[in-house]
């Protein structure tokens, strides 16, 4: 079998290198490894993206076969993380259209200036709480509230991967803002 050379980018050593290309070889003690190392993480992103906990757990394990299969496909460019991550984001977005027809609405008075791009108060909450709040949106909301505030996608790139307007993406992004604006002060009232 043909080694493959792997490059680890800022906070993955040498150590974590060792680990990835075992796992890339099949050595499943090391992706256990790598499971361990991400599952915190990546798990928290399937919650901000679900509703509830139960799509929340089927997510984490798609996502997690997914990477299993692809993991010898990864070429070393980027982080490992970053390719973990996107796997994720990717299985979110695909269990969300698959298990359920997304709708979003059009806000027909939207400019950028209807809303503030600071929520106040979210530095009052902790990560949890926050993420109880994301939860609690409508499914289009949450969706591009993770994809733009989140994971930093472009209301362009949003339209793109969900297939709407770029309007649509600015106006769901509106509506979720004030919504956990509302969320916010009633916690932090």
């Amino acid at each position: 079998m043909e080694k493959k050379v792997v490059t680890i980018r800022r906070n993955e050593g040498h150590s974590f290198k060792v680990i990835l290309e075992k796992a890339i070889q099949g050595d499943e003690k090391a992706f256990r490894k790598i499971y361990d190392l991400y599952a915190g993480k990546m798990y928290a992103l399937c919650l901000r993206y679900a509703g509830n906990t139960n799509d929340a757990n089927d997510m984490f394990q798609d996502a997690f076969i997914r990477v299993y299969k692809a993991l010898a496909a990864y070429k070393g460019a980027g982080s490992f993380e970053g390719w973990v991550r996107k796997i994720f984001v990717n299985t979110c977005l695909d269990h969300l259209k698959s298990k359920q027809k997304l709708l979003f609405s059009e806000l027909t008075n939207y400019t950028e200036e209807n809303v503030s791009s600071n929520l106040n108060g979210i530095d009052n909450l902790s990560n949890q709480e926050l993420v109880k709040i994301i939860q609690k949106l409508p499914n289009g909301y949450r969706l591009v509230v993770n994809l733009y505030l989140v994971e930093g996608y472009s209301h362009k790139e949003i339209s793109e991967i969900l297939g709407i307007a770029e309007g649509t993406s600015k106006s769901q992004l509106s509506r979720a803002r004030l919504l956990l604006q509302k969320e916010i002060l009633e916690k932090n009232g």
